[in-house]
């Protein structure tokens, strides 16, 4: 017994001084050389160190959620050939929201650089929808909730002009495939836009149209322009704190939106008509 109790003792001491000259000694560590190693690990690491270095900033932002996110509302806001007043500002918003939630996650960025990266990714977009898609699945893994709200806010984007054209229907039906949205959820969603725009409106007249956007007959078309931004921005969708799908894009968000946006297009058309 004392012989055992003694090896131990041995072999603790050993350990310690072995431990001892580990820390002590950098040089003795082994390490790994990527330069001069033909190794398999060698070469993957001297792609991450590469590509860690090289990634600029607006590679960084372009392969993130929110890159692919801004780069999604650009297919489907553009798929119909055109770019309504309403699906401008919602994008518009969703830049300014977004540019402020990088800003505050990391101090090297500013704001203005952040949104002038995003405009640029949304109207220089080259990657195919499925190329997007695939990209926005492999960040969003067990996160079904966020991919549904995507789902709906491009519905709600699509659906700025009163109109889903068949193009951006078919964008949106792919993104929700790619995305493995469930066949229940995604007619759900869809069959409450399209019951929605369905219903039949009563046109407002010119005088509700200038209560809504709460601007008088009076002010100048720029002023009515402002206080109709203004609006877009306080009622705009919020894609990034998602707030549940019970508060319903749909009951609140859009109906007011298009409220908005119709007030301001018999506006616009006013104007036009007294030019």
């Amino acid at each position: 017994m004392e012989i055992l109790f003694l090896i131990t003792i041995i072999i603790v001491v050993l350990a310690y001084l072995n431990f001892k000259d580990y820390l002590y000694n950098p040089s003795k560590r082994p390490t790994l050389n990527p330069a001069n190693d033909d190794s398999k690990e060698a070469e993957d690491f001297r792609k991450y160190e590469d590509i860690y270095k090289t990634k600029t900033k607006e590679e960084k932002i372009q392969s993130s959620e929110y890159g692919i996110l801004i780069a999604l509302m650009a297919k489907v806001a553009g798929h119909d050939g055109k770019v309504c007043d309403l699906e401008r500002e919602l994008v518009s918003n969703t830049i300014e929201d977004i540019a402020t939630q990088i800003t505050m996650q990391s101090a090297t960025y500013q704001k203005s650089e952040i949104s002038a990266i995003l405009y640029h990714i949304f109207e220089n977009t080259t990657k195919s929808i499925e190329e997007l898609t695939q990209e926005y699945a492999a960040l969003t893994k067990g996160q079904y909730k966020t991919r549904l709200k995507l789902i709906e806010y491009l519905l709600a984007l699509a659906y700025a002009d009163g109109v889903l054209e068949h193009n951006e229907r078919e964008a949106i039906l792919d993104i929700a495939a790619y995305l493995e949205i469930e066949n229940e959820d995604f007619n759900r969603l869809y069959d409450e836009f399209a019951q929605f725009y369905a219903k039949e409106s009563k046109e407002a007249s010119l005088e509700e149209a200038y209560k809504i956007l709460g601007v008088s007959s009076e002010d100048s078309f720029e002023e009515i322009k402002k206080a109709y931004k203004t609006l877009i921005k306080e009622y705009h969708p919020d894609i990034l704190h998602h707030k549940g799908l019970e508060e319903s894009i749909i009951k609140n968000a859009t109906t007011k939106l298009q409220e908005i946006n119709v007030a301001y297009e018999l506006i616009k058309k006013h104007h036009k008509e007294q030019q």
